[in-house]
């Protein structure tokens, strides 16, 4: 995301986090049939965009609108630069809640300006920590629509 090289971050995701993201990519283009087609095509569609490595002509539209859907909510994040929170929420075996925050600030409950942070679910198998939740401990599984898991 701080390269803002979707391709390049695809393999650090879950294949459930990314067909939930292609799924709800396509749900949004929905009327659009030039672009995605009809709903009986969504599948191969959305199991194109998220596989690793992506097998869609559509891709770069795709990354280029996850992206800028991204930038919109989290502007100033990077994740090179914002501070780890020292200790990762566990939220069962394997899977980890990690929080990011803005450069110099501290999260606490004290009165003051607002702190700015972002939070990951990440899920181990193996050896290898893969991104499974853009959003603290909303996951998702695939479906039409995606939904809560």
């Amino acid at each position: 995301m701080d390269e803002r090289d979707l391709r390049a971050a695809w393999p650090l995701t879950e294949p459930d986090l990314r067909l939930v993201l292609a799924q709800h990519w396509v749900l949004s283009h929905h009327e659009d049939h030039d672009l995605v087609g009809p709903a009986g095509g969504w599948d191969p569609l959305a199991a194109g965009l998220a596989a690793d490595p992506p097998e869609s002509p559509l891709w770069d539209r795709f990354a280029a609108e996850r992206l800028k859907r991204w930038r919109l909510h989290w502007p100033a994040f990077r994740a090179a630069t914002w501070d780890l929170r020292d200790e990762p929420e566990v939220v069962r075996p394997g899977l980890e809640v990690v929080t990011f925050i803005e450069p110099g600030r501290k999260l606490n409950l004290k009165p003051g300006s607002p702190v700015t942070y972002r939070r990951l679910a990440v899920r181990r198998k193996g050896d290898v920590w893969r991104v499974a939740g853009v959003d603290g401990r909303n996951l998702f599984r695939p479906g039409w629509p995606p939904a809560p898991a």
